[in-house]
């Protein structure tokens, strides 16, 4: 069998725009800058939308922050989407806490309380913050390590780059893109785009999730309607 031996195939926008514009029947010497800009857009307008779809696993990252005894909040980055799994280490031991609702937080009757943190209120805010109950003592030094899933970098057109996409989202993206550009030059084919759009993303989405086995703890103490 002759195979190539490679593991290389990672292309750049531009050729992921140019065949985008392929399957919407627009060759690629009738592209112009305009095609290229309303391409730029709509690439990123994909990752935006690719957000509502649960945890995309590419874009978790883990950091930590430092405790300060008596703090109350504590300022989050702006490119955090989701936040994830929360844990307070102490003396080389880490503990798992929980996330509250906001008026699970406004119902807590005293909100500076010092002890060990055991539950956390993400404020999602265009500048967020993170709300840890109880607010840290100064018995011991509390370190916060969170994972998160982040906003994705730019698609960005300029010296070759690359969309910030594994390579089994690749077909989903291109497939995306075709679509979102028929509604403006090509929605007589938008009724085949959308739907291998749909088909496509759709099985990315299972490759891009961890095979684990599901475990459900429901809650029927009530539940949060914001």
């Amino acid at each position: 069998m002759a195979t190539s031996g490679t593991y290389t195939f990672s292309p750049n926008l531009g050729e992921i725009v140019i065949n985008a514009f392929a399957k919407c029947g627009i060759r690629r010497t009738e592209i112009t800058n305009q095609h290229m800009e309303d391409a730029r857009m709509e690439a990123n307008f994909w990752l935006v939308d690719a957000q509502g779809d649960g945890i995309n696993l590419w874009t978790v990252e883990k950091t930590t922050i430092n405790l300060v005894q008596g703090q109350q909040s504590y300022p989050i980055p702006s490119d955090v989407v989701f936040m994830l799994d929360v844990y307070v280490s102490q003396d080389g031991f880490d503990r798992l806490i929980f996330p509250i609702s906001r008026s699970d937080y406004a119902s807590l009757a005293q909100k500076t309380i010092q002890g060990y943190p055991t539950s956390f209120w993400f404020d999602r805010l265009i500048d967020p913050n993170l709300y840890v109950w109880p607010l840290a003592d100064g018995s011991s030094t509390y370190a916060l390590t969170y994972y998160y899933m982040r906003q994705p970098m730019d698609n960005e057109l300029s010296n070759g780059t690359q969309p910030q996409l594994p390579y089994y989202m690749l077909n989903a993206f291109v497939d995306g893109l075709a679509a979102r550009l028929s509604y403006i030059y090509a929605p007589d084919r938008v009724n085949t785009l959308q739907p291998k759009a749909d088909k496509s993303w759709f099985r990315a989405l299972q490759v891009g999730s961890e095979n684990v086995p599901v475990t459900l703890n429901v809650g029927l103490r009530g539940y949060f309607r914001p």
